[in-house]
């Protein structure tokens, strides 16, 4: 029988890569799309990246780790944006 708090924190644990996961593609997404002209759309797939990682480091907090790829992929996905604010 597994204790509720490890299953509790299994669960974050996934629910945090999936969540990252998603934000990296659409971080890749928006650059791909930043890179063709299109930065309406670039800043659109950027806003639900940040979204993305935003509830990607709840769960760090809620497991109580750093979070560090998480805000790496932050920091990238602010990095772009500002690029994309230069641009327009």
């Amino acid at each position: 029988m597994i204790p509720e708090d490890v299953r509790k924190s299994e669960m974050l644990n996934t629910e945090k890569k999936m969540l990252r996961l998603k934000a990296e593609e659409k971080k890749k997404v928006a650059h791909k799309k930043f890179q063709a002209g299109d930065f309406k759309g670039a800043k659109l797939d950027l806003m639900d990246a940040r979204q993305l990682i935003q509830e990607a480091l709840q769960k760090v907090r809620a497991l109580g780790e750093r979070g560090v790829s998480e805000r790496t992929i932050q920091d990238d996905i602010e990095a772009l944006w500002r690029k994309i604010l230069i641009k327009e």
